[in-house]
């Protein structure tokens, strides 16, 4: 069988190479992890080497290339024929492929104010009423997919499946916000942070290596999920000027002109190195839970 390789962005910045590495987690499927740091000067250029549209994360497949989050997630459960990545039932399975790609496409406020941080220490940040209503949103998805279709597990369905991948990024910002969350909602996201292969991504950002200080003056960069792309000529806006919690990043494989401020590091352990980039994954050893006090209802 071809080997399988996907590359990923940093583990505590890109939310979307989160989805489909949890997947193949999950379901024990053995690939080659290759990691490319972001903000760096040459992160543009390697991301460009396995990823057509320049942004992570991407999958090789033999002489088969994915560069989108969902495809590559449709592709594993296709290929390797993944239990329950989208249910039998086939009102439920319709469920989750709609939640599934409002979730790929939509709720940019969210992403724009409540900016992935997999190591964010739980502090509330100011929402708009724009990012409340995509929060309320997600908590009415969630919901529902539980009463109607959750029965037969603790999952969005039941079983762990594609969707879950997709929201699973949005339970670490809630609970990394410090999100106020209904009794539904907060079992999920409970549930989301003690699986392994969670845990495993957040101690795995919290060795990473800040990404370094952009330089004073205009800076302004094409960012997706993956900021990756060379810097370009903007006027960067006043911190105080900025509304929420002061981080504009839009992370949506769509695409958003404007550079995220380098999220604070204060969970930082050090660096993963090269010696971690290109590394076997697989099943492993459940890690430690990480310690999360969500609000009250």
């Amino acid at each position: 069988m071809s080997s399988l390789t996907l590359y990923i962005g940093s583990k505590n910045l890109s939310s979307w190479s989160l989805r489909p590495w949890l997947l193949l987690r999950h379901h024990g499927v053995r690939f080659k992890e290759v990691l490319i740091d972001l903000y760096r000067p040459d992160t543009r250029a390697r991301i460009l080497e396995h990823s057509p549209s320049g942004r992570v994360p991407a999958l090789l497949h033999g002489t088969t290339r994915v560069w989108d989050s969902l495809a590559i997630c449709e592709y594993a459960a296709e290929t390797f024929a993944l239990p329950a990545a989208w249910p039998m039932d086939p009102a439920a399975r319709a469920y989750a492929r709609s939640i599934a790609a409002e979730m790929h496409s939509g709720f940019a406020d969210l992403r724009r104010e409540l900016s992935f941080d997999a190591t964010r220490e739980p502090a509330p940040v100011a929402a708009s009423a724009a990012a409340q209503a995509d929060i309320e949103r997600i908590g009415t998805i969630w919901r529902e997919a539980r009463d109607r279709f959750g029965g037969q597990g603790d999952w969005l369905c039941g079983h762990f499946g594609i969707a879950d991948a997709m929201f699973a990024p949005v339970a670490l910002r809630f609970a990394g916000y410090a999100v106020k969350l209904g009794k539904v909602e907060r079992a999920y996201v409970e549930h989301v942070l003690a699986h392994p292969a969670v845990q495993q991504w957040i101690e795995a950002a919290a060795m990473e290596a800040p990404p370094p200080a952009p330089p004073a003056g205009p800076l302004v960069a094409k960012a997706a999920d993956a900021p990756a792309a060379a810097l370009k000529t903007a006027e960067r806006q006043p911190t105080a000027a900025k509304p929420a919690n002061a981080n504009p990043a839009k992370e949506d494989e769509i695409g958003d002109d404007e550079l995220p401020p380098v999220p604070s590091r204060s969970a930082a352990k050090g660096s993963i190195g090269d010696g971690r980039k290109g590394q076997e994954s697989g099943p492993g050893a459940p890690a430690r839970v990480r310690s999360v006090i969500l609000p009250p209802d």
